[in-house]
């Protein structure tokens, strides 16, 4: 199982003493019912259906105890709706209810074989997803059909379906226009994944055929995305090819994927990630910075608010780069901030205050922020649960 050593530092035994103490984790695993025939992973608060890349951070965290099958079988969930139930191939619904397939035509966020490989990387095998291979290759097949642009990039269908609802380098009408920076990495990431599971599965032409779609796709997103102009990665417009000059936390995310080249990462890193005017903020990483007409630290929802996930992403990018210290200090913040909540208020809430640390939306909420229970850990000992080819440790 692909976890780091525990460290029994006071940061990170603190935060697993609350975690338990109120019972954090009850209730995300809901047992098989309706159109959900699987047991699967749900956040906990105003929620009831099963999220894409919820499941996927949720199933990280769970990593740690050993529990895989609940993520296993949360991807079985979304793929029974892959081709027979859809009508183009490989669409999935981005949430799905028990009652209902939500959100159409949105497109699960392309999680899925990141998910599967987590999964089999906890369970010890990856034979559970043979009879779920094809789907899951069809869900490529999706992206690369129906989203993908004549320069090679790839496309949300608007903000909402991104996971950063309200994300303004995103356009929403009209939809399905912006090549988004975070979309490229995480198709390079499910690209990996189907090269893991193809080499497990004895897959090799496969394996061969998704190493390569991943080359390619890294090589196009340093080419055509990155901004000399503006020292970082940019969104891009599809109608007109000219590039989205707003300033998100999703620019960063190359970092964690690692699609940024040494010099790229450097310089994003050191003009902007760590630039306490643009996004370095007292209790981690503004999602926008405050330059941007839109950013509003306290109900701006993903423009300006920090959040437990692009931390936590982002910690894991400073690292993949060498810039350990300032990873260490943004786990403790982190950390530090739900320890925080759950003394004041017994719960966690989606996001916060980058100034003052103030929860600002959703309280009692249980997804992604399971992940901080290790942040601090996983700084300290340079490990990292979703790194796809090997764990991250510093020489």
């Amino acid at each position: 199982m692909l976890v780091p050593p525990g460290l029994g530092a006071e940061e990170q035994s603190e935060i697993t003493q609350l975690f338990r103490r109120n019972h954090v984790e009850r209730g995300i695993i809901k047992h098989a019912r309706g159109l959900l025939k699987h047991p699967y992973l749900v956040p906990m608060g105003p929620y009831f259906q099963l999220f894409d890349w919820d499941m996927y951070f949720m199933g990280v965290a769970l990593s740690y105890g050993g529990v895989g099958q609940p993520v296993a079988d949360s991807v079985k969930d979304f793929l029974e709706f892959v081709d027979a139930d859809a009508n183009a191939e490989g669409y999935t619904p981005r949430e799905i209810a028990p009652v209902a397939a939500w959100a159409l035509p949105e497109m699960c966020k392309p999680f899925l074989a990141q998910t599967a490989w987590r999964a089999s990387e906890t369970t010890g095998s990856a034979e559970w997803a043979r009879p779920y291979y094809t789907k899951l290759a069809h869900t490529l097949d999706f992206w690369e059909k129906t989203r993908q642009s004549p320069d090679g990039l790839f496309r949300w269908f608007n903000g909402v379906e991104s996971g950063v609802d309200n994300n303004p380098a995103v356009s929403d009408s009209p939809a399905e226009t912006t090549e988004g920076v975070d979309l490229q990495c995480y198709l390079y990431r499910e690209y990996l994944s189907m090269k893991l599971l193809a080499e497990s599965l004895g897959k090799n032409d496969d394996a061969a055929h998704y190493g390569a779609q991943a080359a390619e796709l890294k090589s196009r997103v340093q080419q055509k995305m990155w901004s000399e102009q503006d020292g970082m990665f940019l969104n891009i417009d599809a109608r007109t090819g000219q590039l989205v000059r707003i300033k998100t936390w999703t620019n960063f995310v190359p970092l964690w994927a690692e699609l940024a080249s040494r010099s790229q990462a450097e310089r994003m890193i050191r003009e902007h990630l760590l630039n306490p005017q643009e996004f370095w903020a007292p209790q981690g990483i503004r999602t926008l910075a405050p330059q941007e007409p839109l950013y509003d630290p306290k109900k701006g929802y993903w423009r300006g608010p920090v959040w437990v996930i692009s931390n936590y992403l982002l910690m894991h990018g400073l690292m993949n780069y060498g810039f350990y210290e300032p990873a260490e200090t943004l786990a403790r913040e982190t950390v530090n901030l739900l320890v925080k909540d759950l003394k004041t208020t017994g719960g966690m809430n989606e996001n916060y205050d980058p100034e003052t640390g103030a929860p600002v939306a959703a309280g009692k909420f249980v997804s992604w922020n399971l992940l901080a229970e290790h942040m601090y850990e996983e700084s300290k000992s340079k490990t990292d649960p979703t790194a796809l080819l090997k764990l991250r440790k510093a020489p």
